[in-house]
């Protein structure tokens, strides 16, 4: 599986995802590949402060971005489980290359307006992508919402309660 974990919006969770993601696959046995193509670097700088608390990160991490990302991916696919990748919040030639080699883009968006709105923009690189990538999905996932928020009383029905 190649998943790339972007969206088109800065803030919305992304590295925080693919990293944890990547823990919890490597955690399970897999062996995985985690691609930072971002140029702040972030996902890179958690696997090496991971490498440095715990002896090892657990998976194998690069940075690639534009057109590397595309062809290292490709060429790398074969030799991992599963591969993550890590792309920023802008619309960058490592978000395109990204979308050209994923199997599925996971799109996180937290509970406000900007970030939902920014869906439009994602889904238009999404329907390009697939013009060279058919396979391509996308998912959006809620990301970063408050569990204990005002917001999500009454949201639930409770045993038994039918909602409207």
């Amino acid at each position: 599986m190649i998943l790339a974990v972007g969206n088109t919006k800065g803030g919305v969770g992304k590295t925080t995802l693919a990293v944890n993601l990547a823990v919890a696959l490597a955690l399970a046995g897999r062996d995985l590949l985690l691609v930072d193509g971002d140029e702040q670097g972030t996902a890179l700088t958690f696997t090496q402060l991971r490498a440095e608390r715990l002896g090892e990160a657990g998976y194998t991490a690069v940075a690639l971005t534009g057109a590397a990302l595309r062809s290292q991916v490709r060429q790398l696919a074969g030799k991992y489980d599963d591969i993550i990748i890590d792309v920023g919040g802008r619309d960058t030639g490592s978000l395109r290359a990204a979308l050209t080699v994923a199997d599925t883009l996971l799109v996180p968006v937290q509970p406000r307006s900007f970030d939902v709105w920014a869906l439009d923009q994602v889904s238009a690189l999404v329907a390009e992508a697939r013009e060279i990538n058919e396979g391509l999905r996308a998912v959006a996932v809620l990301n970063g919402a408050d569990a204990q928020g005002a917001d999500n009383e009454g949201s639930v029905p409770a045993e038994g309660e039918m909602t409207p």
